[in-house]
């Protein structure tokens, strides 16, 4: 394989590469996608870095948290979209279709992981362990790297991981599909 046909897929790759090209290309645009997240998630902490304390159900909430992780999910909608529909999956379904699969399967992930995940590693780090999620772990420069970017790294590994099996499996299956039919149609000409 070339690195054009790793990066954009072609019609000469047979099925079982195709699957390959998938899962190495996947991990990167996971990457790309995750850096989106996680800095937009460092410029909305820096905007918004007072709590903003609700309570919810008897339970305080800090809405700022809630916030930020909107923000930083909606750039790594855009970003992982884009970047799953032209290099990962080559798909050529329907655009609104897949849209609304990939939106509905990142929003069930955004409230699983993003909030409700997220929110517990948080709340156990500070309960629990009783490490303040504005503790310092490092920094460079002015740029002051704490738990809580911890917490977000760790809670993108999930992500990602789920993300794939959620791309892979529903919302770009027909493109899966698609690919395979046509492979099957090069191989029934090329015997021709």
């Amino acid at each position: 394989m070339r690195l054009k046909e790793i990066l954009y897929g072609s019609d000469r790759l047979k099925p079982k590469q195709e699957q390959i090209r998938q899962m190495v290309l996947y991990p990167f645009a996971g990457i790309f996608t995750a850096l989106a997240n996680f800095l937009s998630f460092v410029l909305m902490n820096m905007i918004l870095h007072d709590s903003i304390n609700v309570v919810l159900a008897g339970r305080v909430v800090d809405i700022s948290l809630v916030i930020k992780q909107f923000v930083s999910w909606v750039a790594t909608i855009i970003t992982a979209y884009t970047t799953n529909r032209i290099f990962v999956f080559r798909s050529h379904g329907n655009y609104f279709l897949e849209l609304m699969g990939f939106a509905a399967a990142r929003l069930s992930t955004f409230v699983f992981i993003e909030l409700l995940l997220f929110s517990f590693m948080v709340k156990w780090m500070e309960n629990r362990l009783g490490i303040s999620r504005e503790a310092l772990i490092f920094a460079v420069g002015s740029f002051k790297f704490t738990y809580i970017y911890l917490v977000k790294i760790l809670n993108n590994i999930a992500l990602v991981i789920l993300n794939f099996v959620l791309s892979k499996w529903i919302v770009f299956r027909s493109s899966s599909k698609y690919q395979e039919l046509k492979q099957k149609g090069n191989e029934t000409n090329a015997a021709q």
